[in-house]
């Protein structure tokens, strides 16, 4: 059985065997069922407790075991209404594996080919930072752009828009929603009995592949905070301010380390295309530099999606180049897929440049 990448509460029987339940008012319980690349049961329990959301606490019994309620805690999945599980946001535990009902691919000219043997009752695609509802279940498929999953199943608009946040920055990444939830996954027996009991079940497909073809807007950040085309207000290393634009990045490259990869030529700039992508089905054509200089950033594996980086800042000093990147990992208690990840990300530098150094936003060296 895959264990959780979210931390699983233990629950101690002894801990609280002396307390009485004392539930809270209203009493509801809505679950999340996270398949595939993230096998999570998120639970979030609402109510009022004693006194008001400042009162004493409450508990309950899940599964037989007792918790503490108290007022919620701030996270990043919290949810108004809501209340704290034993100090935290939602009450966790991992769901069971089951066979994959869904299979995502997306083309260079943004349509989608899906396979799915049914069971599915829609389908959102994320390249980490947007998200997309596709306009089918099988065969290939356009996308219309949305906020999130827009309360899908049995989720609130709330639920479904921490749930669509949480799944961001994690690169290309399908999420099917289940018209049943699995029964290996029964509900959880709450004491006392809630009013109202809601559970959605989604299938998490991580690493959406794009299949080759030259690349599309789509592929390419758009101008702003991500992609910085005019200076930038981080801080940079003594020296002139160089013209920069990110022209693609991804989260599956074929590079294990931390490495810098660095291309003035039409050749290197194939060789370094096929670094980037070499985890994809295809690759799109690599463009010449031209006049300028291509700079790949490669974080190397990591365990889990939510890692990424992206270039905030260029200078050049006595022949040196230097791009500061911001580097980002997934949050204590967020939700990451259960996938190896190789970000990376490759930046257009106006000059030519052979020696190039990548530090982070506090001046050390990429690692």
């Amino acid at each position: 059985m895959k264990n959780s990448l979210l931390p699983v509460f233990l629950l101690s029987a002894g801990l609280f065997s002396a307390c009485t339940m004392t539930g809270p008012g209203n009493l509801r319980v809505h679950e999340a069922l996270l398949y595939g690349g993230a096998q999570e049961r998120i639970v979030w329990v609402y109510g009022s407790l004693t006194g008001g959301t400042g009162g004493t606490g409450g508990s309950l019994k899940v599964n037989g075991q007792p918790v503490e309620l108290r007022a919620q805690v701030e996270d990043a999945v919290a949810v108004p209404g809501t209340l704290s599980v034993n100090g935290k946001a939602t009450y966790r535990q991992p769901t069971s594996g089951i066979t994959a009902p869904l299979n995502v691919t997306r083309r260079a000219d943004g349509t989608f080919d899906v396979v799915t043997p049914g069971g599915l009752s829609a389908v959102y695609y994320t390249d980490g930072r947007n998200w997309s509802r596709l306009g089918g279940l099988s065969g290939t498929v356009r996308a219309s752009a949305v906020g999130g999953l827009q309360s899908e199943g049995q989720l609130t608009p709330e639920e479904a828009a921490v749930l669509s946040g949480a799944l961001l920055g994690q690169g290309p990444l399908a999420v099917g929603v289940l018209a049943d939830v699995p029964a290996a996954d029964a509900s959880l027996a709450v004491e006392p009995a809630p009013t109202e009991y809601r559970r959605t079940a989604l299938y998490v497909l991580p690493n959406v592949a794009t299949i080759a073809g030259r690349p599309t807007p789509s592929q390419s950040l758009p101008a702003g905070p991500l992609n910085p085309t005019s200076p930038s207000p981080t801080p940079l290393p003594t020296g002139a301010r160089v013209n920069f634009t990110e022209i693609v990045s991804g989260t599956q490259s074929g590079v294990t380390e931390a490495t810098v990869s660095v291309a003035a030529t039409r050749a290197d700039a194939a060789t370094l295309y096929a670094q980037a992508y070499a985890r994809q089905t295809g690759a799109p054509t690599a463009p010449d530099p031209g006049s300028a200089t291509l700079v790949g950033v490669f974080l190397g594996q990591r365990s889990t999606g939510g890692y990424g980086v992206t270039v905030t800042g260029a200078s050049a000093s006595g022949g040196t180049l230097t791009l500061v990147a911001q580097l980002r990992s997934p949050k204590p208690g967020s939700i990451t897929t259960q996938a190896i990840t190789s970000p990376w990300t490759i930046v257009r530098v106006d000059g030519k440049y052979q020696d190039v150094r990548v530090v982070d936003e506090a001046g050390q060296p990429l690692r």
